[in-house]
């Protein structure tokens, strides 16, 4: 029998149009981020600045579109600077022998191993995003290479909205909520960094989708993929590993779950082989399996082959990664360097983790509610009402997981560093809430997820590249201000890429700080309530900023225990009243012009890090007057710390 075609009166025909028109929305928006990129000199906006890792990917991108590999010489350092004069600030680089070159005068097969005695550098990140960047970057310059950001972008929303149809969601509902997931969060931001967030995206969710889809090992090959760029990107590949053998035992109990493993194991197969071949490419590259390891450092305003003679020895902050932990960079002095940070205690390990396990949902700097607000709401919907789905749980394994590898292994920068805006390498477990949404409730993610945006993310996303370049200045502001810094990762907090407002010291702190005195600290200013360390009347201090809220950080050494903070508080030009708690404990006091009073907090033990011990200060001011540089201010405040019986030994690391 013919079909026949469905007539405008067709209960078919209005999804149809429904469907029709919401893809051509999607091609829109598609075209309209192209168009975005393109209409983008991102030389020029920037004003000459990298930021976070896109110095080394713009480098790459470009080497391998001019000259077909990913080695670094002057020709790279001389190509970057002709659009970013000030050089490749931030450039991961590393020296290493073995690898792969042409040599067309060594006769046939015109391939070689390079010599130790070269002493070659390659640029130390992996190789996928730029190499698919690359032909974009012939074609167009530095613009193709946020054209990629934005094809990786139109990807996962076109991918995305493919899968919400498919756990059979209706066009609408399937459209709004990609939009809450994908652009209603902090990631558009990203599409302005020339680095692998937005590739990341697009191939987990493509991951994802293929699973979905019942194309497991495309899943696995992409999944693969995504792992290369980020090792905790393998974690998201759970639903394909788990998916066989809960269908198997569902199905069939024993002897389901028999060969429910056996399809785990394939997949996990192909999984394995497309890792062990990318990172292979690597060693074929550069005579390396890890491109984090090694003789591997990170270089600003000083980069080998300048016009200064500067080499790789005599330049750079060493940052290798040849073993799971923390990453600590630590400045050459005479050529030499540890690799490695300092040991951290056990104690402190388990603590850290306790208090991330917070943040991550909460933080200030990288927390899901303030930067991802629709994937909260739809965790909170999953969890609290309902209905829950075996897909969606199988995801939520998957972003457990990821979040753990993040806390675990790398707990003071599991947020992406200190140059980014929000939790960058969350944009990696984003695409698995398409299937935490709960089925009927997708307007209230999209509306969840859009007062959050608007009540966080106005600005950032109003003024993307002013943000870049200062990514902690929205922090510094509420409402982020009600939201707790992540104290666990202090010295990489976003807001402390203006040096003003980190480890100011006070004492004689010493170098390294087991000879500093036992009252000294440093002070971190986490907002603009003051204006950093100063001296007034011949003391050290700092100035509150008339009628304004102050967070700063207090920093103790671990030679003794602080018994109590002492705060001496002189009024300004027209005196101050001022507030100053700390935890539970508050004082208030009212000062004239001049006028000194003493305050006295109890402290208790503070939180750990790096064997120092931080307490956090919240001050107010509620009047001031101009000084005679024109600046607003209140009351100046001096810290003393009052110990208790020193350590009879330092804790032993």
């Amino acid at each position: 029998m013919a079909l026949v075609p469905a007539g405008p009166d067709d209960p078919r025909a209005a999804p149809a149009r429904a469907e029709r028109r919401v893809r051509a929305l999607l091609l829109t928006i598609a075209v309209g981020l192209v168009a975005v990129a393109l209409a983008t000199n991102l030389p020029v906006v920037s004003q000459g600045e990298f930021w976070g890792d896109s110095a080394t990917y713009y480098g790459m991108a470009w080497s391998l579109a001019r000259d077909l590999d990913v080695r670094y010489d002057a020709g790279d350092l001389e190509r970057v600077r002709k659009e970013y004069p000030a050089g490749p600030q931030g450039l991961f680089a590393k020296r290493a022998s073995g690898g792969l070159t042409f040599d067309v005068e060594g006769g046939f097969p015109w391939v070689r191993r390079v010599r130790p005695d070269e002493g070659r550098l390659y640029f130390a990140k992996a190789v996928a995003y730029p190499l698919v960047a690359a032909p974009l970057v012939a074609l167009l310059g530095t613009r193709g290479l946020l054209v990629a950001n934005a094809l990786a972008l139109a990807v996962a929303l076109w991918l995305g909205y493919g899968v919400l149809r498919r756990r059979g969601t209706g066009p609408w509902p399937s459209f709004v909520v990609v939009l809450s997931l994908f652009l209603g969060t902090v990631t558009p931001l990203y599409l302005f960094w020339p680095t692998p967030e937005l590739f990341g995206l697009a191939i987990v969710t493509g991951g994802l989708a293929a699973w979905f889809s019942g194309r497991p090992l495309l899943s696995a090959v992409l999944f693969g993929l995504a792992g290369y760029v980020k090792w905790p990107n393998l974690l998201m590949a759970a639903p394909l590993g788990f998916e066989p053998i809960v269908a198997g035992w569902r199905k069939a109990g024993r002897r389901g779950l028999v060969s429910g493993v056996r399809e785990s194991v394939r997949r996990g197969g192909v999984l394995v082989l497309t890792v062990v071949a990318l990172f292979g490419s690597n060693m074929a590259l550069t005579g390396q399996w890890n491109y984090q390891g090694g003789e591997r450092k990170i270089f600003y305003d000083r980069f080998p082959y300048d016009e200064h003679g500067t080499t790789f020895a005599t330049s750079g902050s060493w940052m290798t990664t040849d073993q799971l932990g923390p990453l600590v960079g630590e400045s050459d002095e005479g050529g030499t360097s540890e690799r490695t940070g300092p040991a951290r205690a056990r104690v402190e390990i388990w603590e850290s983790l306790a208090w991330n396990l917070g943040y991550f949902w909460v933080g200030r700097f990288g927390g899901v509610l303030g930067y991802f607000g629709a994937a909260m709401v739809a965790l909170l919907l999953f969890l609290l009402a309902g209905p829950r789905s075996r897909e969606g749980a199988l995801a939520l394994v998957a972003v457990g997981l990821s979040a753990f590898a993040y806390l675990w292994i790398i707990p003071d920068n599991w947020y992406g560093g200190g140059g980014t805006v929000g939790n960058r390498y969350f944009l990696n477990v984003l695409p698995a809430f398409l299937f935490v949404v709960p089925r009927r409730r997708e307007a209230w993610v999209a509306v969840g997820g859009g007062v959050l945006a608007a009540v966080f993310l106005p600005g950032v996303l109003l003024s993307p590249v002013h943000h870049s370049r200062r990514p902690g200045a929205h922090a510094t502001t509420r409402p982020f201000k009600l939201l707790p810094a992540e104290l666990t990762m202090l010295n990489d907090l976003s807001v402390f890429t203006e040096r003003w407002r980190k480890k100011q010291p006070f004492g004689f702190v010493g170098n390294p700080q087991r000879h500093a005195d036992a009252d000294a600290y440093n002070l971190y200013f986490l907002d603009d309530g003051t204006f950093g360390k100063e001296t007034y009347a011949g003391r050290s201090g700092f100035w509150l900023r008339a009628g304004s809220r102050a967070e700063v950080v207090v920093r103790a050494f671990d030679l003794a225990p602080v018994d109590r903070i002492v705060l001496r508080i002189t009024g300004g030009p027209l005196g101050d009243i001022v507030s100053v708690r700390r935890g539970w404990s508050s004082e208030r006091v009212s000062v004239g012009p001049g006028q000194t009073r003493q305050v006295e907090l109890p402290v208790g033990r503070g939180l750990r890090y790096y064997d120092t011990f931080l307490h956090v200060l919240h001050l107010r001011s509620r009047r001031g007057a101009p000084l005679a540089d024109g600046r607003e201010v209140g009351a100046f405040i001096e810290i003393r710390l009052e110990m208790g019986p020193p350590f009879a030994s330092p804790p032993a690391p």
